[in-house]
């Protein structure tokens, strides 16, 4: 998912330059069949929903069909210039919340829908819901994640002043005023840096890391508007070894439980564990050690509930913009990751991370 990314893949790279023993995936395991056409009378959303960053300031469409194809990648002139976004699937069109440049020190949430033919409505601003400050200081924080909750949309954001911001959507299209979510004490930062979120028996579940903290944080939103409190989820999956700086989430909800994927800059570098049902976590998983095979520095990933299985899209701090795909099926097991260029043209664009992913 995420992010203001140009800025975050330099420092970022820089932070993975030590030594980062994560596999590439071997381009013999392609990550689809090849690309085709959408058509032209339908905008069909099952599968794997992509909305790719691409330099310099492009959004990127394509889509990977659950018979393992992928539609021919566009982009979409309208969304260029958006710091971040996100993207729901809403009674089967997709929604694109994006954020974009509203004055020198602020910035405002759009909304634009998929229309039948393809085509996107033109961006307008979500009614209810103020412009936010930006800081001269955290100017290059942001993410955002979206997730339908109980037929309504709520919409989180790391903003670029480092807060936490939630909105709920209301039955008459208009948005609820903004409310912030407070750190919890005693971290190194009171300073957000990513979040993930998620639907789960009809809650909302939100997952973020901290600015200059290790720290790995989940919260949830209850059916009657209430928060729990942050909960750190290295204290309940314990600290997996070795273990840097967080800087990329992901959060799924597949069959009543919750799937986090993990990006940092440790020797593993891409880490998974599962909220169970019950409340309890399962230790962490280096999934990087079970689908990849060589070393590749990882900037970000996203991830989406498809057919009730993960699938995980990591994206690469290479220059040329490299894209894998894996999927973790429902018994446990991963696929070996595959080379996502291999399998749809991306060619006139550069892709980096901080898109955003969802199932349809």
């Amino acid at each position: 998912m995420l992010r203001t990314t140009r800025r975050r893949r330099v420092r970022v790279a820089s932070m993975l330059a030590a030594s980062v023993a994560l596999a590439t995936v071997m381009t013999a395991a392609p990550a689809g069949a090849a690309p085709r056409s959408t058509g032209s009378d339908a905008a069909p959303t099952a599968g794997l929903n992509l909305m790719l960053r691409a330099d310099p300031w492009k959004v990127v469409q394509t889509r990977r069909a659950p018979d393992g194809t992928w539609d021919a990648a566009r982009e979409i002139p309208q969304f260029g210039g958006f710091r971040y976004w996100t993207t729901v699937v809403d009674s089967g069109r997709l929604r694109l919340f994006g954020l974009r440049s509203s004055g020198p020190m602020s910035v405002q949430f759009v909304q634009s829908t998929q229309q039948p033919d393809g085509s996107w409505s033109a961006p307008t601003p979500m009614r209810g819901l103020a412009e936010l400050p930006v800081s001269s200081e955290y100017f290059q924080l942001g993410t955002a994640g979206a997730a339908i909750v109980d037929g309504r949309v709520q919409l989180a954001a790391v903003d670029p002043a480092g807060r936490l911001v939630h909105t709920v959507e209301n039955p008459d299209g208009s948005w609820q005023p903004w409310g912030a979510i407070s750190a919890p004490p005693g971290l190194g930062s009171d300073k957000y840096f990513s979040l993930a979120t998620a639907e789960v028996n009809g809650e909302l579940h939100i997952v973020a890391t901290m600015w200059n903290d290790g720290s790995v944080l989940h919260t949830i939103r209850h059916a009657d508007g209430t928060w729990a409190g942050w909960g750190n989820i290295m204290g309940a999956a314990g600290t997996p070894s070795p273990w840097g700086w967080p800087h990329d989430v992901v959060a799924v909800g597949i069959n009543g439980a919750l799937q986090v994927a993990v990006v940092n800059n440790s020797q593993i570098a891409v880490y998974h564990t599962i909220r169970n049902s019950d409340g309890n976590w399962a230790g962490w998983g280096p999934i990087g050690q079970q689908i990849l095979t060589q070393p590749f520095y990882v900037c970000g990933a996203d991830g989406a509930n498809v057919n009730n299985e993960l699938q995980l899209l990591f994206e690469t701090c290479a220059n040329n913009g490299s894209l894998y795909h894996t999927i973790r099926h429902a018994n446990g097991s991963w696929d070996r990751a595959g080379y996502v260029q291999s399998a749809v043209d991306l060619s006139p664009w550069r892709p980096v991370a901080d898109g955003s992913a969802v199932g349809g």
